[in-house]
């Protein structure tokens, strides 16, 4: 059983950790907004360079939030709230080039959108946590294995089962999960062996604020 878990746990690590590797073509993002996946560094100064097609990218980007993006596609599997994340990212992509650029209009068009895009973050960040956690849940009940969020925001994941009799094994699945929960910007990550735990244990994860732009470095 305790390799099983193990393997469940390594699972969705690879699931989390697969951005590191980002700039893959095979990156997806919700086809009904007009967000590209990363390029090439040529690709991007091109972008960069092209004015009429960064203002034309930025605009199509607003009426896309404008017009309301579909959000309730990015729940129910690990994969599907991390495309949430991709997301994310790629609109922090456009904005930064957008801030660099050394036209004016590029330059208000890019502020907007990041306002926007930071207003949906916070909105969709505490919604997002909770479903990846039940989603991660999916993944580990038959391992008797529960999660939950708790608090303010759902800023907190906790994990409740006989595997974390063990302290070994919190050790062992805290190094795997860092940098997913990190990710969602969780603050803290619980380990209870069972329900009335009283002396379980924590970390605190040092996340970014939900409002602030995503970013997989």
């Amino acid at each position: 059983m305790k390799r099983k878990v193990q393997h469940l746990f390594s699972a969705i690590a690879l699931a989390g950790f697969i951005f590191i590797a980002f700039g893959s073509e095979d990156s997806q993002v919700e086809p009904e907004t007009s967000t590209e996946s990363f390029s090439s560094t040529t690709a991007r100064e091109e972008t960069v360079n092209d004015v009429p097609n960064q203002i034309a990218q930025l605009k199509r980007e607003l009426v896309s939030i404008e017009d309301g993006v579909n959000f309730s596609t990015y729940r129910n599997t690990i994969e599907a709230t991390q495309m949430e994340l991709v997301l994310f990212a790629a609109w922090a992509k456009t904005i930064n080039e957008a801030l660099i650029s050394e036209n004016s209009e590029i330059n208000a068009l890019g502020e907007e959108l990041e306002r926007k895009v930071k207003n949906i973050q916070v909105k969709e960040f505490p919604v997002l946590r909770k479903a990846y956690a039940k989603a991660v849940y999916q993944k580990l009940w038959e391992q008797n294995i529960e999660t939950q969020v708790l608090g303010n925001k759902n800023k907190t994941i906790q994990f409740t089962g006989g595997y974390f009799a063990n302290n070994g094994n919190k050790m062992k699945t805290q190094e795997t999960l860092q940098e997913a929960l990190k990710m969602f910007r969780f603050s803290r990550v619980n380990y209870k062996w069972y329900k009335y735990d009283n002396d379980y244990t924590y970390y605190e994860i040092d996340s970014p604020d939900d409002s602030e732009l995503m970013s997989f470095n």
